[in-house]
């Protein structure tokens, strides 16, 4: 039996108006990463490698983070791509507006309420899920995850089982910005069994 740990960190609060950013290459600034980067430090958490999604606003901090240990970039962790509406400022769309209902649907009912030329959630979820299981089959030790507010919450419902369809899961659990998710992984005859703690926001 082998029980590794998997910290999960958000990346911490973009430069920009409130938008919907998924693919949108945004960046943090860099007073952000190394508050986020020291408390980490502080909080005494053990990983040997750094695994980040390729957004510079991730990817910064995993720098950081990262030191001499090795950097893993991997595109699969990518936030949800939220197409025509990706990285367009809220203040810009106004409440009577199409766009302004499109956003209303798919709040209230992400999976079956895309947004023009978005990622649906279905594949947003696989695309995640696969690469979650991916990085569990190979764990060899504790790894630090640096990745987005939909990533964690969707490795997480895959870890507990629950039905990612469900719209109160996107609104009830709350990723905040710099915020850290652990996952101890125990590998008995190679079958993974998990436990989730949630510790929040850390600068």
């Amino acid at each position: 039996m082998k029980t590794f740990t998997v910290t999960l960190v958000r990346h911490g609060k973009v430069n920009g108006a409130p938008a919907l950013y998924g693919s949108t290459d945004i960046a943090v600034c860099p007073e952000t990463n190394q508050a986020i980067c020291h408390s980490l430090t502080k909080a005494d958490i053990n990983y040997t490698t750094v695994i980040s999604s390729p957004l510079r606003r991730c990817l910064s901090l995993a720098e950081l983070l990262a030191g001499e240990h090795p950097l893993v970039c991997e595109p699969a962790l990518k936030e949800m791509h939220f197409g025509q509406l990706d990285g367009k400022p809220f203040e810009e769309i106004t409440s009577a507006s199409v766009e302004w209902q499109q956003l209303e649907q798919f709040w209230h009912a992400p999976a079956s309420s895309g947004l023009p030329d978005a990622e649906s959630l279905e594949s947003f979820s696989m695309r995640v899920t696969a690469c979650w299981s991916r990085i569990v089959s190979e764990l060899r030790h504790d790894v630090v995850i640096v990745t987005h507010g939909g990533v964690i919450r969707a490795i997480v419902a895959d870890v507990l089982g629950l039905d990612w369809k469900n719209p109160q899961w996107y609104s009830n659990l709350t990723i905040r910005n710099g915020s850290v998710t652990q996952i101890q992984v125990t590998l008995t005859d190679n079958l993974p069994y998990f436990a989730v703690k949630q510790i929040g926001s850390i600068y």
